[in-house]
Formats: C-alpha cells, structure tokens, sequence
C-alpha cells in the first residue's frame, strides 16, 4: 500500500521534530517525509508531518500563524532560552507582583522586532546557528518582525506564569520569554510549551500520539491520514478525467473550457491567478495550480505542483 497524506503528530516532549519524524519513517516504512515548522526537544504538540507525495505540497502551508502555550520561569536566564541549557544568571524575584507580571506579558502583544536565540536553527551562511552557538563561535544577530497576541496570562504560581500565544510564522517563543524577563530585570526562560495550532488547518483535536500511531498502523488503519485536498479550501476544486490528469503528469496546462458538466463544482466562475486544485472524482488530490489565460483569452489549469 502506497501512504500518503499529512499526519497530525502530537509530538511528545523529549525528542526532536528529527527524532520523531524517523520514528514516523520506521513505523509506516516510509521513506519520503517532512514537516512544517520545527519544535525543539523541550516543546510537544502539533507537528504537522507530510508523508509520500504530499512533501510537494509544503510550500502550500508554510508561513502559517501558529498558537503556542508556554510556561515561564522567571528568575533565571539561560544561555538557550530554555530549561535545557546552562544557567547564565539568577535574580531575586520577591519583588514581582501578579499585576506587574501580567501588565509585562501583555506588552509584547503587537508588531515587534526579534532577535533569534543564538541555539536556534536560524542558518548564517548556510550554517544553523545552534552549530556556531555549540563551538564557541559569534553567532550574529538576526533580527525580524513578528506578530503577536498574548492572552490568558496566569501569574497565580509566581515565579512561574502560563500564557497563551497567537503568533506569525518565525516568531520564538523562547526569545519572547527571554524578552519578557529582561524587561521585568530578572530574567526568564521557558520550562514548557506546547504547539496547540498550526495554521487554520492543523491542532490538537486532530493530533494523534507516537504510541496510538503505531497501534493503528500495526493494523493497517490509515485513517489518521489528512487527505491535503480537503484541508486547501481556498483552492476552487477542478475534477479531472485520466487524459487531463496524463497532461498535469507532464507539467502541461490543460484548458478549462470546454469541460464536462460537473468538472467545475460551484457556480462562480473562475479568473486568471486564482488558485485552483485538480482532484479525481474519488476526491484524491493531482496537483495545485492557479487559472492563466492563454494569448486569446481562453483559460487553463496550470499545474504548479503535481502529485501524480
């Protein structure tokens, strides 16, 4: 049996996103694989991992916005950002009041400026930077613009505070941390997170754990597969017949009009760059494309990834 389609892992605490895709690899026997979005060995959640020929359609769903649970320790601040490193420096946090605490978290909700932590996978000149970080090297500073949306601040358990985050693609958490306690003049480091959504597609109620995972593939149920054709909603669908799908195969556009009554479901018409996916009728996924207008204005279906 040939498996493809997308996994929603919950990837556990304790290995990397690496580690838990070659568990994935060995369990299914699958070779071609990927994911979106990188959690660090600390953090658990949703990884959302593309199995077969669904590693074509990455670039679909990346720069996606992501929401994140994360527990901060206040106090201490690491060379990492996190529990896993070395403790750089300690400060007396008796002065911390809940209030001032929220009022701190909250500030960083907005349009900002961030730098990566310097064990990040962030590449300078091809290098990650954990890799300069981990023999001693500079590693230069790399600043971006993030977005981000703090919300349900707990500050019940101080030096300890649980937040939730709403965030852009290539927004840290641990450097968001690292921040929150520089400006509270203690610093800080995260001691958990936890990835709860992956864009509009991809969260936790669809995540399935490494253990239950192997117990269903043991019994050849697959049906925790995502079929990546039901999840592209913003793609008008284009239900396509063995000759048109043989021309996609060959990266060749394919006219849209005349088409066979059905092939378009859907009463709004289409237009040039619109996005489009082409599907066989038992609802499996070609390719992904866009609309283009041929030099008399006819219109076409060009294929941009085939998965044929």
């Amino acid at each position: 049996m040939t498996v493809s389609g997308i996994i929603v892992l919950d990837k556990p605490r304790g290995i990397g996103s690496n580690r838990a895709m070659s568990r994935l690899k060995r369990l299914l026997g699958v070779r071609k694989m990927g994911f979106l979005g990188t959690l660090d060995p600390l953090a658990s959640g949703v990884l959302p991992v593309f199995v077969g020929q669904a590693t074509r359609l990455i670039p679909a769903f990346e720069g996606a916005d992501k929401d994140y649970e994360v527990t901060l320790r206040l106090g201490e601040a690491t060379d990492t950002y996190d529990a896993d490193g070395t403790v750089l420096a300690r400060a007396d946090t008796a002065g911390l009041t809940p209030q001032s605490v929220q009022a701190a978290v909250e500030s960083f909700s907005g349009e900002q400026r961030q730098v990566a932590p310097a064990y990040s996978a962030v590449k300078h000149a091809g290098v990650p930077a954990y890799t300069l970080a981990r023999q001693g090297k500079p590693v230069p500073l790399r600043e971006r613009t993030v977005r981000l949306r703090v919300g349900s601040v707990d500050c019940s358990a101080l030096p300890e505070v649980r937040f939730a985050v709403h965030c852009s693609s290539g927004a840290y958490m641990r450097s968001l941390a690292h921040d929150i306690g520089r400006r509270l003049g203690v610093g800080g480091h995260v001691t958990a997170l936890r990835r709860t959504r992956c864009g509009e597609w991809f969260s936790l109620a669809q995540s399935i754990t490494l253990e239950t995972l192997a117990e269903r593939a043991a019994r050849q149920d697959f049906a925790f597969l995502l079929n990546p054709a039901e999840l592209l909603q913003d793609y008008r669908a284009l239900i396509v017949e063995a000759a048109q799908e043989q021309a996609l195969r060959q990266g060749r556009a394919i006219p849209l009009h005349p088409l066979a009554e059905g092939a378009l479901p859907g009463a709004q018409a289409v237009a040039p760059l619109q996005k489009m996916k082409a599907i066989r009728s038992c609802g499996t996924l070609v390719a992904i494309g866009e609309v283009v207008a041929g030099q008399r204005g006819d219109l076409g279906f060009q294929p941009r990834r085939v998965l044929a």
